[in-house]
């Protein structure tokens, strides 16, 4: 028996439009994922941040992550009107899912901010830098990191 609280009729257009979305999504995180230098530990900074500074296509990689989670956030909002839940526990369900989603969103863009544009800076400066400043950069790049590293947790 259905609960007349509830009112609840699923828009197919929209269903295949968040599949869609979700798939997209996933597909373009995972293909710039796969651009993204790793061959360094990222607990070995000196060899990582060698490796970081050397990439062309660092911030661009970066940018494709956070493309890749918005289209995916995208297919997840478009979701919660998918399924028009109008009424009820389940509608304020839905409600609290897509601020979650978005908040999730911004909080990825912080990150990729801080790893895409801020690292990468902050690396480059290190290994252009003159011998005397090398050491002030290194320090500079590592709290870089390690915000990075708060900023994800």
């Amino acid at each position: 028996m259905e609960d007349p609280r509830v009112n609840v009729s699923v828009r197919r257009p929209e269903l295949r439009l968040s599949a869609s979305l979700l798939l997209a999504g996933v597909v373009v995180s995972a293909l710039s994922g796969l651009l993204h230098p790793e061959a360094a530990s990222a607990n070995d900074h000196s060899a990582a941040f060698s490796e970081y500074a050397a990439s062309n296509i660092w911030t661009a990689v970066h940018l494709g992550q956070f493309l890749g989670m918005a289209v995916l956030i995208c297919g997840l909002i478009v979701l919660a009107f998918a399924l028009n839940v109008r009424n009820g526990p389940a509608a304020w369900a839905v409600r609290l899912g897509a601020v979650a989603a978005i908040a999730a969103l911004a909080l990825y863009c912080v990150l990729q901010g801080v790893d895409g544009v801020a690292l990468k800076h902050a690396v480059d400066a290190w290994a252009g830098a003159a011998e005397p400043e090398k050491a002030l950069r290194f320090a500079a790049a590592e709290d870089i990191r390690w915000l990075e590293w708060g900023v994800r947790s």
